[in-house]
């Protein structure tokens, strides 16, 4: 089954205000949310796993000098 986040659980977890999620998710840097049957907005667990590794990988890649293209 499934696991999923709530904006009070992703804001704690990235050490962030809500409101930034929020923002992120207007500007696109996050993954929308999906509304649950009490239509209050939840994410994902494996969808943010996914954009927290591969906002790591784009980190690395960024600051990895011994990259060659």
């Amino acid at each position: 089954m499934d696991k999923y986040l709530n904006i009070d659980d992703i804001a704690e977890s990235l050490k962030i205000k809500k409101s930034t999620v929020l923002q992120w998710v207007r500007d696109g840097k996050f993954p929308p949310p999906m509304n649950s049957d009490d239509r209050v907005p939840i994410w994902s667990l494996v969808v943010i796993e996914d954009w927290i590794g591969q906002q790591q990988f784009t980190n690395e890649m960024m600051h990895n000098q011994d990259v060659d293209f």
